[in-house]
């Protein structure tokens, strides 16, 4: 056999093929990762804004509604205590009428007076106030209504007028009876229902306020929009 003829015997090392496996495994979880990341914060950028909508809506229309500024704090709503003062937000005339009469040795004189007032209620907003929004519901409790305040609208009418036997009317027996029938004023006020008519006005005017599209808050039996 000649060189030419002779077999040449070449070796072939073969490198076995790489397992794409772990790659595939570690761009599967990568990618879940990414997705579920993007999820939450997309749900946490949801969740929110959708949290704290209701929350801002109802301290605007507060704030709105009782003329100063509410804060938001997370899920509360904040009235701080200051020195605002009151906010009267409903009035109403009366007439109160009063007797008034002292005896002094079996002897008794007596006044009767009336007179005309002006009631004004509504809210002292430097008690300050906390509200918390859970879910749909406003936890915490509504501003109290109360009488302002109770003036006299012009001259009080002495309505009746008796001298005792001794026992003489005086000057200031005048001044006296007619401070008893402020206070009488007062007490009248205070007894009726101006109180809840003062709260009745602010859930109207909350009422007003509180538009958010499709979104509802409940406050003391009271549903928003």
């Amino acid at each position: 056999m000649t060189e030419s003829e002779q077999t040449q015997t070449v070796d072939t090392v073969v490198m076995p093929k790489r397992s794409r496996l772990p790659a595939v495994i570690w761009a599967v979880f990568g990618g879940v990762s990414l997705l579920a990341a993007t999820m939450f914060l997309a749900v946490a950028l949801f969740s929110k804004m959708t949290f704290e909508k209701p929350v801002q809506a109802f301290a605007d229309a507060l704030g709105n509604a009782l003329g100063t500024h509410v804060e938001v704090s997370g899920s509360t709503a904040v009235l701080e205590k200051s020195e605002i003062g009151e906010l009267a937000v409903v009035q109403r005339k009366i007439q109160a009428i009063t007797k008034f009469e002292t005896t002094w040795l079996g002897s008794k004189k007596m006044l009767i007076v009336r007179g005309d007032f002006l009631v004004k209620a509504g809210f002292d907003l430097s008690e300050g106030g906390e509200w918390i929004i859970m879910g749909s519901v406003i936890d915490g409790p509504m501003p109290e209504g109360k009488v302002l305040s109770v003036e006299p609208i012009g001259d009080f009418e002495i309505y009746h007028a008796e001298n005792g036997t001794i026992n003489r009317l005086e000057p200031q027996d005048h001044a006296r009876a007619f401070n008893h029938l402020k206070n009488q004023a007062r007490r009248d006020a205070q007894r009726s229902d101006i109180d809840r008519e003062a709260e009745r006005v602010l859930l109207r005017r909350l009422g007003d306020y509180m538009r958010f599209g499709d979104e509802s808050l409940e406050w003391q039996g009271q549903r928003f929009p």
